[in-house]
């Protein structure tokens, strides 16, 4: 009348238990790994974006020739402050925008930062034409209202192939009413 129970095999599921078991934390741990390799590789690219600026680096203001012709020389204005180590390249440059707004960035390293003054406006020479030498070329410029200069044309005509007098009024600008002038200056460089 009663049948015996047959005694219930827990090793089979006890297995399937300790396989899944086995496999979730594999997978967990894969999952963690992954994820502090991928961080780790975060900070290092991180620090390689980091300018390496040296605590005593230096700002110094470019030295440049004065309207009235005379030679104004490199000035310091003193060491980077401590707040701009381990920036990197573009916080520095925004930092002296704000703080030099009239200055730009002419050369930067982990010891030296060069400024220079930017392209200021010459309300003196508003609507006129300038012809000026710059990189072994002639170059004509024009000045806009406000006396800001915007290039026109750059030219084949090389400085050393004219006269050592027009080189030197080149050197300082060459500064004409209008375009016609400036063109017809221009066309007896070339002859």
């Amino acid at each position: 009348m009663f049948e015996k129970k047959k005694k219930f095999s827990w090793k089979i599921p006890v297995l399937v238990l300790v396989g899944v078991l086995v496999v979730g934390s594999g997978v967990f741990m894969g999952w963690k790994v992954k994820n502090s390799l991928q961080a780790s590789n975060n900070q290092q690219t991180a620090s390689k974006d980091v300018f390496e600026l040296n605590e005593d680096c230096e700002i110094w203001v470019q030295g440049q020739i004065t309207s009235n012709g005379s030679y104004k020389s490199p000035k310091m204005l003193g060491t980077i402050p401590k707040s701009l180590l381990n920036k990197t390249k573009d916080e520095i440059v925004a930092y002296f925008k704000e703080k030099y707004p009239s200055k730009d960035i002419v050369s930067m390293d982990e010891s030296e930062i060069i400024l220079c003054n930017s392209q200021s406006k010459e309300p003196a020479k508003a609507n006129k034409y300038s012809i000026e030498g710059k990189n072994g070329v002639v170059y004509l410029y024009k000045y806009d209202k406000e006396g800001g200069k915007k290039q026109i044309e750059k030219t084949d005509i090389s400085i050393e192939s004219l006269p050592k007098s027009v080189q030197e009024e080149l050197s300082s600008g060459i500064l004409l009413d209008d375009e016609d002038d400036a063109y017809s200056r221009l066309e007896n460089f070339e002859s």
